[in-house]
Parts: structure tokens; C-alpha cells; sequence
């Protein structure tokens, strides 16, 4: 039996696979703001949805940057600030007493992508999630791409003297932009509150830019976008503008674009395709 997590920013979800390649029904919380908790409600939900039966490996995906050596997290959203520098894969695999297999979430998301949904069959495919904050990945021959720090689109600069949404962001950082904690800090409104059309389009021009940076770099032959926050984008006028802003650059062919499968259990799936490629059923 398996035992699947993703930690987001807001979330936890957990649940269990007995044969990694479908999970049951997930178990969902608000997100533990201090990292013991964290460990303790993994372990407790463990008990409620399967009792002491053993685990045989642990797989998940966590909203943060993990260390080199891949053991710490070393970055992170504010829900889980306090989660940070702590041992959590030893934790993990103290409590259950098994293999444990994490990564960040938007990778597990890209692997879902590109086993499960749109991306099936590319050989070079990006993932990019604008929710509570912004991340993706890249995936090259089914699997994530190297890396040491991982990746963090979100971060990427694109309005570095601040004139293109003055008062945002000191720095310009994309995430800044379109992210559901950035909205809400400047707008005082939850990002589902929102319905004004204009300032939906305004904020698919900036994610255009950042899909424009992530083409010229990654060099995709598609890129999957999810997200809570691509529930108020219209995609339709998403497309044109990132095309607009592409034309320069690659006037003939440009890469698919395709909106993500499987919503909130996106990382599960992702867990499941994590087991599928690292032969570890």
C-alpha cells in the first residue's frame, strides 16, 4: 500500500493506493501553519483512512523549494514558513517507517500532465500553476528535468521598474502579478470575488509575458497551465495575448498550449505517475 500527499499553500490532501496505479477518495485539510502539526496530521489521517495497516512507500508533493541534497525545504509560501530547514523526509520516514519519495508540487503536477493528461506523448512539456502562489516545471522523456534547486517560474522579473501595475511589487516578480495571495494583499478582495473583466484581462497580459519568458527558455513543445486562479482567466484571451507576444520570436510554429487536467488532485495523480517511472510498484 501507498500512501500519497500533497501539501499546497492552502490544502493538505492524503490518500492511499493499493496497487499505484489509482488512489481512493483524498482526505483534506487546511494546511498546518506549524511544521510538528503538519507531521502529526499525516500520521493521524494515515490511522483514520486505513488503521495500522503497513505503508509501503510514502509519495507526495509539497508547495516549496527542496535542498540540493533534497531533504530540507529551503523555500516556501507563508503557510509554510515554519516548515522550512526542518528534516521533513526523515520525519516522514520515521512515523511510517518506509521509503519516502517527495518533490515540489507544481513537478508532480507536471508529471501528471505529461502522463496522465495533455502532455501525454511530448517529449519536452512545461507545467505552470497560478494559484495561491505561481510555480512549474519542466518534464524532458517522461520525467522531471535536472535541476538543483528546482524550479520557480514565479519568480522570474517582469517589470523590474515597476511602471506596468504601479504600487504591485517592488521588484516585479511575475507572482506578484497574478498570484492569489499578491491579489488579494492589493486588491483587499479574494480572488473569486473578482468579476471585473478588465482586471482578469490584466492579469492574463502579465501571465503572457511570464509564458513568453518560459517558451524563449525552456523551449516547450507544450505548456499545461492549472491553478485555482485560471478559473477567472479566459484562456481564449490568455492564448492571444501569449501568441502576440510570441509572433516575434517564433513567427511560424509555436508551442501548443493546453489547460491542466485533474485540478485539486493533481499532485496524486502526479504521485502515481512518480511510482510509474521510478518502477518503485
Amino acid at each position: 500500500m501507498y500512501l500519497l500527499f500533497d501539501i499546497g499553500g492552502s490544502k493538505m490532501r492524503i490518500t492511499f493506493s493499493r496497487d499505484g496505479e489509482s488512489f481512493e477518495k483524498p482526505f483534506i485539510i487546511e494546511t498546518p501553519m506549524e511544521y510538528n502539526e503538519g507531521i502529526q496530521a499525516l500520521r493521524d489521517i494515515k490511522l483514520k483512512l486505513v488503521g495500522e495497516e503497513k505503508i509501503k512507500m510514502v509519495v507526495g508533493s509539497i508547495a516549496a523549494s527542496f535542498s540540493a541534497d533534497a531533504n530540507r525545504l529551503i523555500g516556501g509560501g507563508a503557510q509554510i514558513k515554519n516548515w522550512l530547514e526542518k528534516p521533513i523526509k526523515q520525519d516522514i520516514k520515521q512515523s511510517f517507517n518506509c521509503p519516502v519519495y517527495m518533490t515540489n508540487d507544481s513537478m508532480m503536477g507536471a508529471l501528471a500532465q505529461s502522463h496522465f493528461g495533455p502532455a501525454q506523448g511530448y517529449k519536452i512539456s512545461v507545467y505552470l500553476t497560478v494559484s495561491t502562489g505561481v510555480g512549474g516545471a519542466i518534464i524532458v522523456d517522461g520525467k522531471i528535468d535536472d535541476n538543483t534547486f528546482g524550479f520557480e517560474p514565479g519568480w522570474q522579473i517582469i517589470d523590474a521598474g515597476g511602471a506596468l501595475c504601479k504600487g504591485w511589487s517592488k521588484k516585479g516578480y511575475l507572482m506578484d502579478y497574478i498570484s492569489g495571495i499578491s491579489i488579494k494583499q492589493n486588491t483587499g478582495k479574494k480572488p473569486e470575488d473578482i468579476h471585473d473583466s478588465a482586471f482578469w484581462e490584466s492579469r492574463a497580459n502579465f501571465l503572457a509575458m511570464g509564458l513568453h519568458n518560459v517558451t524563449t527558455i525552456w523551449s516547450p513543445s507544450i505548456i499545461t497551465i492549472g491553478g485555482g486562479i485560471m478559473r477567472s482567466i479566459d484562456f481564449k484571451y490568455l492564448e492571444k495575448k501569449y501568441r502576440e507576444e510570441l509572433s516575434v520570436v517564433f513567427p511560424i510554429e509555436q508551442p501548443i498550449l493546453k489547460q491542466a487536467e485533474f485540478g485539486d488532485e493533481m499532485g496524486l495523480y502526479g504521485a502515481l505517475a512518480y511510482i510509474k517511472i521510478h518502477h518503485l510498484g
